[in-house]
């Protein structure tokens, strides 16, 4: 089996493309369904997150994977709109990248905020979207578990996770940066999922901060609120609680901003102090042209990503450490892989001479009384276990030297002629 990855991310397209690409749970059904039942896919795994989407898949022929990615790429560029700046096949990587790729993901390696553990729970989620859609294959599972064995093992054994480093720092960076504290302000925040529940842990420990938190679901607005000491509203109260907030702080799973230049307009009118908006959502939830407005700072995820860039030094010492991980893991990964294309090959020896003794001794049946026949068998077949048994542990504990062509040779030299056939030659 060969692994295909497609790679869209921040590293690659800014935050106004990937707002395109972004793919909510209802699509990842969509398409990963669509793999199974029209193109017989049965190992995928797709992660989607405000940075990055990226597709694995895992087929017989590394050409088979090239071309369906190239397929998805092409549909989604026409669906949703955007181009790339090079060709379509630079975005595709073959088996030996993609399995790096996905180590490094997964080890915070290819993060837009070097070494966040927030991916791990990401991929995790990745994987019960294949189940759920019945493509998490035996293959695609065992990369999965080696990505979420390497991100564990990169945290535990490097500090590529040491230091403050997130996007609730950066914005409270900000903050500071405008208000001149981070203390005593009213920070509001739209949204109550993941990102917004790792905003309100670092808010927590704020002295004086007044905490508003707003969603569509009052319900689910009230259970966050209870957790973190907070006031609990809706989406309508956004206009009335905007007139005192400091700090805005949105991640929303909205497809359109939520907040429109004309609301922030009407809100700024008689306020003395500036506004500080933070746009963690992707797509994005507040209009771009806002920061025209005067008073007003929009910070979206790339802003962030730039301002906490000198915070990265002793994560940037680790990166070394966490690639030798990668490496182990992706050998290890690849021993794995091999060993499946083994099993064939050495039943096939296995068979082919077990198939020739009992040929031999079918001959001898009529020679022998029944008693020396059976003790004759028995002999036989003990002799070609033991003969069998070292080289065959041999072949499985060097499986990493051997080629795929090399396997597959092994394979179809000892699938054997019938004995009718030999004697005919």
């Amino acid at each position: 089996m060969k692994i295909s990855s497609l790679t869209l991310s921040h590293s690659n397209f800014p935050i106004e493309i990937r707002e395109k690409i972004a793919i909510n749970r209802e699509q990842a059904v969509g398409i990963l369904s669509d793999l199974r039942f029209k193109m017989a896919i049965e190992n995928a795994l797709l992660i989607s997150t405000c940075n990055r989407t990226e597709l694995f898949l895992a087929t017989e022929k590394q050409e088979r994977g090239q071309e369906i990615l190239e397929e998805i790429l092409k549909q989604w560029m026409h669906e949703r709109q955007f181009s790339i700046p090079g060709e379509v096949d630079e975005l595709i990587l073959q088996h030996h990248e993609s399995i790096t790729r996905l180590l490094r993901v997964a080890s915070g390696l290819e993060s837009q905020l070097l070494g966040e553990s927030e991916i791990l729970g990401q991929i995790r989620i990745a994987i019960e979207l294949s189940e759920e859609t019945q493509v998490a294959g035996s293959v695609i599972r065992k990369l999965w578990e080696k990505a979420l064995r390497c991100g564990k093992r990169v945290r535990s054994e490097t500090s590529i996770g040491d230091g403050a480093l997130s996007l609730a720092y950066g914005a409270l960076k900000v903050a500071k940066k405008i208000h001149g504290k981070v203390s005593g302000l009213h920070y509001c925040i739209i949204g109550a999922g993941e990102v917004a529940e790792l905003v309100l842990r670092h808010l927590q420990e704020i002295e004086g901060a007044k905490i508003t938190i707003l969603n569509r679901s009052e319900e689910h607005a009230e259970h966050l609120a209870s957790m973190f000491g907070a006031e609990p509203g809706s989406l309508e109260d956004l206009p009335s609680v905007l007139v005192n907030t400091d700090v805005l702080i949105s991640s929303t799973a909205s497809a359109h901003p939520i907040i429109k230049t004309d609301l922030i307009r009407k809100v700024l009118e008689g306020r003395p102090k500036g506004l500080l908006l933070v746009d963690l959502g992707v797509p994005r939830d507040i209009d771009p042209a806002v920061k025209e407005l005067p008073q007003v700072f929009l910070y979206n995820l790339d802003d962030l990503a730039r301002l906490i860039q000198e915070n990265l030094t002793s994560r940037q010492e680790a990166i070394p450490g966490a690639e030798e991980i990668v490496e182990h893991e992706r050998q290890q990964f690849q021993v794995w892989i091999v060993n499946q294309q083994l099993q064939p090959a050495i039943l096939s020896l296995r068979k082919s001479l077990e198939d020739a003794s009992e040929q031999e001794l079918d001959l001898l049946r009529d020679e022998l009384d029944a008693e020396t026949h059976q003790q004759l068998t028995v002999l036989v077949r003990k002799l070609l276990k033991r003969a069998l048994h070292r080289p065959t542990k041999e072949f499985r504990a060097t499986s990493s030297q051997w080629s795929e062509s090399f396997v597959s040779r092994i394979e179809s030299l000892f699938k054997q002629e019938t004995f009718e056939d030999e004697e005919q030659k």
